[in-house]
C-alpha cells in the first residue's frame, strides 16, 4: 500500500486526535473552567512576566499580604501566562491539549520502541488517555504528567544519567518533581531485590545527581521543605477533592477502572513473571493512586509500559498477528505534522464558563466599584478566577493552599462553613463584602442579617455588602485601610 506523505503516520494521527480532541470539543471549557486554578496560574505567571522577576511576597490576597511565597512552579505558570497573553484562553487551551497530546504521543512511542505491536501500543494509550481524562486541566500538573513518561523511558532504556538534567527542568515546572525521586528510588529497590548491586549502585549515583539538580530553583532546599511540610498537612489538602481516595461510582474513574482490570486478567490469564522492579512500581504508585486521586495519571504511564511488555509475549494469534500488521502499514509514514500544524487554525474561540464563575457579579463590581467598601471575601475556588478578573481587588483566598498554610486555612473554613466564630474572622480580615455561590451556607446565614443587605444578585452568585453603620469601632489603620479599598 503506497503512502502521501503528508498523511498522518499512526503516531502523528494519535498526537492530532488527542491534540484536537480536547482543543474543539466542549473539553477545552473543563480544561479552563474545572476550578479556578488556570485563571490563579495565568495571573501569577502574568505578574512574573510584567515585573520580569520571580514572585517571592505575596502580592494578591489581603489576608497574607507581604508574606513570604515559594513559587514551586514559577516556570510552568510563566508558559501557561505568555500562551494567555498572546491569544487569551485559546492559547491557554492549546499549551493544555498540547501536552496532553504530546505525553500519550511520547508513551506511544516508548511501547512501540520496546516492541510493542502497533495495535497492542495503540489500544494501551486509548486506556491510558481515558484513565488519565479526569485530571486533564489546563494547570502545570499536565508537565508533571510529560516529564513522568521520559524518566519512565529513560530508566527502562538504562539511561538514567540524562536524568538530572530533566530534574533541573522538572523542579522548576511543577511541584510534584518528587515523583522523579519516587521513580527511581523504585528501581534502586528492584535492582537490590535482583541483587544487582551494579545497577542499584549507579542508580543511587542518579538519585544523588537529582538531588543535587532539584536544588537548582529559586528557593533552593526550602522548596523540598515546603512541599514535605503541605503533604503533611491534612487540613491545607482537604480543600482540593485531587487529594481525596478515588470515586469508583465518578465517571471520570472508568478509564481507571479499565486498567485495573487489565491487570488483573493479565495476572491471573497471562501469568506473566513479574520482574521486581515492576512488583514495586505497581505496588507503590497503585497505592498512591488508591490513597489519592491525583496519583491515578502517574499509576497509570508507569503501569502500562508494563502491561504492554507482557500483553506483547502472550498476544500471538495468527488473527492477531494479521491485524497488526494491517495497523503497521498506518504507522509506516513519518509525515502529518503538516496536518498538525494546520490544525491550529481550526481551534475554536474559547471563554471562561459563566455558569461556573461569576462573570456578570464581576462586570457589576467593575462598573460600580463603590457598591462595596471593605475587604474581600470569596468563595474558595472563585479565588483564581477573581485574580484575573478582578485584579484591582485583593482575594481572601485561593487555591493555594499550601501558601495559605493549615491555621489559615482553619479559619477560612470556620467562616466558609458559617460556623461559630464567622464573625470574629470577618472582623480580624476587615472583611466588608461578600462574592459566593447563591446556596453558599455563608449566604444563607447573612440573609438572616440585616446589617448583610444584598447589593447583587443572579443565578450564579450573590454580593452582599456590609452596612458601614453596623461595623465595629476599629483603629485608624483600619480606617485608613478601608477608606482606601474603596477609593
Amino acid at each position: 500500500m503506497r503512502r502521501r506523505w503528508w498523511l498522518p503516520s499512526l503516531g502523528a494521527a494519535l498526537w492530532l486526535a488527542f491534540f484536537l480532541g480536547p482543543a474543539m470539543s466542549e473539553w477545552r471549557l473543563v480544561l479552563i473552567s474545572a476550578d479556578g486554578d488556570p485563571a490563579l496560574h495565568w495571573r501569577i505567571g502574568h505578574w512574573m512576566i510584567e515585573h520580569r522577576q520571580i514572585l517571592r511576597t505575596e502580592q494578591f490576597s489581603h489576608t497574607r499580604l507581604g508574606a513570604p511565597l515559594i513559587s514551586k512552579e514559577w516556570l510552568g505558570e510563566v508558559l501557561y501566562a505568555a500562551a494567555g497573553n498572546a491569544l487569551g484562553w485559546q492559547g491557554i487551551v492549546i499549551l493544555g491539549s498540547a501536552l496532553i497530546a504530546t505525553t500519550l504521543w511520547l508513551l506511544y512511542r516508548l511501547l512501540r520502541a520496546e516492541g510493542a505491536a502497533a495495535l497492542l501500543a495503540t489500544g494501551l494509550v486509548l486506556v491510558a488517555a481515558l484513565a488519565c481524562s479526569h485530571h486533564w486541566l489546563a494547570r502545570p500538573h499536565l508537565f508533571t504528567h510529560l516529564l513522568t513518561v521520559v524518566f519512565v523511558w529513560q530508566l527502562r532504556a538504562g539511561k538514567a544519567w540524562w536524568l538530572p538534567l530533566w530534574m533541573v527542568l522538572w523542579v522548576n515546572l511543577h511541584g510534584a518533581f518528587l515523583t522523579g525521586f519516587v521513580l527511581i528510588g523504585c528501581f534502586i529497590a528492584g535492582s537490590v531485590l535482583r541483587r544487582d548491586w551494579r545497577k542499584a549502585g549507579l542508580l543511587a549515583g542518579v538519585l544523588a545527581a537529582c538531588g543535587a539538580a532539584s536544588l537548582l530553583n529559586p528557593n533552593g532546599w526550602r522548596l523540598h521543605l515546603h512541599i514535605l511540610e503541605f503533604l503533611r498537612t491534612p487540613v491545607v489538602a482537604q480543600f482540593a477533592n485531587e487529594f481525596g481516595s478515588p470515586d469508583f461510582h465518578a465517571g471520570g474513574m472508568r478509564g481507571f477502572t479499565l486498567l485495573l482490570l487489565l491487570l488483573g486478567v493479565t495476572l491471573l490469564w497471562v501469568r506473566p513473571r513479574w520482574k521486581p522492579v515492576e512488583v514495586v512500581l505497581l505496588a507503590v504508585w497503585g497505592y498512591l493512586a488508591l490513597r489519592q486521586v491525583r496519583n491515578v495519571p502517574i499509576f497509570t504511564l508507569v503501569a502500562v509500559p508494563i502491561l504492554a511488555e507482557h500483553l506483547g509475549a502472550w498476544l500471538t494469534a495468527p488473527r492477531y498477528r494479521q491485524w497488526s500488521a494491517n495497523v503497521e502499514r498506518l504507522d509506516a509514514g513519518a509525515g502529518g505534522w503538516i496536518v498538525a500544524l494546520a490544525a491550529l487554525a481550526l481551534i475554536p474561540q474559547t471563554d471562561i464558563l459563566p455558569s461556573r464563575f461569576p462573570v456578570a457579579a464581576v462586570k457589576f463590581l467593575r462598573a460600580q466599584p463603590a457598591a462595596v467598601c471593605g475587604e474581600m471575601f470569596n468563595d474558595y475556588g472563585w479565588g483564581g478566577y477573581l485574580l484575573l478578573a478582578l485584579p484591582e481587588r485583593r482575594v481572601f483566598v485561593d487555591g493555594r493552599n499550601d501558601f495559605y498554610g493549615g491555621p489559615f486555612m482553619e479559619e477560612f473554613n470556620r467562616c466558609d462553613r458559617a460556623q461559630p466564630g464567622w464573625e470574629a474572622v470577618c472582623e480580624k480580615y476587615r472583611v466588608g463584602w461578600t462574592i459566593l455561590p447563591v446556596q453558599h451556607p455563608l449566604n444563607q446565614l447573612l440573609a438572616l442579617r440585616p446589617e448583610w443587605p444584598v447589593v447583587y444578585a443572579d443565578a450564579v452568585a450573590v454580593i452582599r455588602a456590609r452596612a458601614t453603620g453596623s461595623r465595629r469601632d476599629q483603629s485608624d489603620t483600619s480606617a485608613v485601610s478601608r477608606r482606601a479599598s474603596c477609593d
